[in-house]
């Protein structure tokens, strides 16, 4: 069955990874007052984070119209397609991969399947590239979303946000009690619960000690299991920190696969400027053997 991977934007996959596994990417949108962007397209990472900085607006993250998505169907059925497996951000964070569940089964010459990452970021990109590798493969789909399932089981992700007033002005935190207030201005430690939402583990006054704190959360996963593990660094215009994470981590696990990722306009809507992110999860490459 020709089996496309629809993956949204802010999993912030590599343009050469995307023409790789022939990826579909559906650009996030995110309002400025009534100036509609679209990420990736007419909005970089870099000019977000400076309006967000200089900016007084508040931006807000909007959704993909069904619409759109039909478009997207009806060219992939009309390219030979019979399938597409549809990848989204956590429920927790946007309505779209529910609003895409709803409308899948009214998609004609298509069969869609829409997964919840329940994740963010590169956590959600692996689960994506793991499906389009096993597509590439002729893997079926029941074995496709067991073992996308599987790696979205072994995914840790933790969100260090430098300062909780932007999710604080979204509200997709678990908790929104009188305790938020009194840790605006430190170093929090997030991370998702079972149901895609994110949630408090602890915090910090600085940053260097909110990486301490979930370095150890990482070496205790670490003690069995230190090969074959891809850990990702993610950061919100903040790269010089994201080097010097990648390199600790290089020198700390020299046998895992270390990169460096971007926390996006999409997810930094919520994360807020300078934040950081730590994944690590089986390396999605080593989860199929090549052919």
């Amino acid at each position: 069955m020709k089996t496309a991977i629809v993956i949204d934007s802010s999993a912030y996959i590599p343009d050469e990874l995307v023409k790789q596994y022939h990826l579909v990417v559906i650009n996030q949108p995110i309002l400025f007052g009534n100036h509609l962007y679209r990420e990736g397209v007419d909005l970089t990472s870099t000019e977000f984070y400076e309006r967000l900085r200089n900016d007084k607006t508040v931006p807000t993250a909007s959704q993909v119209a069904m619409s759109e998505m039909q478009s997207v169907f009806t060219k992939l059925a009309s390219e030979g397609y019979q399938a597409a497996i549809c990848f989204g951000i956590s429920g927790g964070l946007s309505g779209f991969i529910s609003n895409l569940a709803a409308f899948a089964p009214s998609v004609k010459d298509l069969d869609v399947y829409t997964v919840d990452s329940k994740l963010a970021g590169a956590a959600e990109g692996n689960l994506a590239l793991l499906a389009a590798k096993l597509v590439s493969q002729d893997y079926s789909i029941h074995d496709i979303l067991s073992k996308v399932t599987e790696l979205q089981k072994a995914t840790h992700f933790l969100l260090i946000v430098y300062n909780m007033r932007a999710l604080s002005n979204t509200g997709r935190i678990m908790s929104r009690s009188p305790f938020i207030g009194a840790i605006l201005s430190t170093r929090t430690i997030l991370t998702f619960n079972e149901a895609g939402r994110l949630e408090l583990v602890t915090n910090a006054h600085r940053m260097n000690r909110a990486f301490k704190k979930a370095k150890v959360r990482l070496d205790s996963d670490m003690q069995n299991q230190t090969d074959n593990v891809r850990i990702s660094v993610l950061d919100a215009d903040n790269s010089e920190l994201n080097k010097q994470w990648c390199d600790e981590l290089s020198s700390a696990y020299p046998h895992a696969k270390i990169e460096a990722g971007k926390i996006g306009p999409f997810l930094g809507v919520h994360a807020g400027y300078k934040s950081m992110g730590l994944v690590w999860a089986p390396d999605w490459k080593t989860m199929v053997t090549d052919d």
